[in-house]
């Protein structure tokens, strides 16, 4: 085996465990998530109605759980849209109240 070779096969086996562990990531996010596209949900600041999702990979991998953020438009609190609303994104480990409905272990289940 050259050093090339060596090289390549070391690529190729870290490629596969970082999709692997994204997939694991994605798959326990969204096992956990009580949200849906089309739910109001609220956080500290803002009130959205959901839109899409993306997972987020900033600190899943060293410090917390993976989780999902939220994206839509601003809503007022009763879920009517505002005047001038904005797009926004909120995190599932920032999550108050789903629906209206407090959430338990923001976002994350019992």
């Amino acid at each position: 085996m050259t050093e090339q070779e060596y090289r390549e096969a070391l690529h190729r086996i870290k490629v596969k465990a970082e999709n692997e562990r994204r997939m694991l990531a994605k798959e326990f996010a969204t096992e956990h998530s009580p949200v849906k596209v089309g739910d109001y949900i609220s956080d500290i600041c803002d009130t959205i109605r959901v839109e899409d999702w993306i997972l987020s990979l900033r600190d899943y991998e060293y410090n917390s759980l993976p989780c999902l953020v939220y994206k839509g438009k601003t809503c007022k609190k009763d879920g009517t849209p505002r005047k001038y609303s904005k797009n926004c994104r909120i995190e599932q480990r920032n999550l108050l109240r789903v629906n209206g409905e407090p959430v338990k272990n923001h976002g994350y289940g019992e």
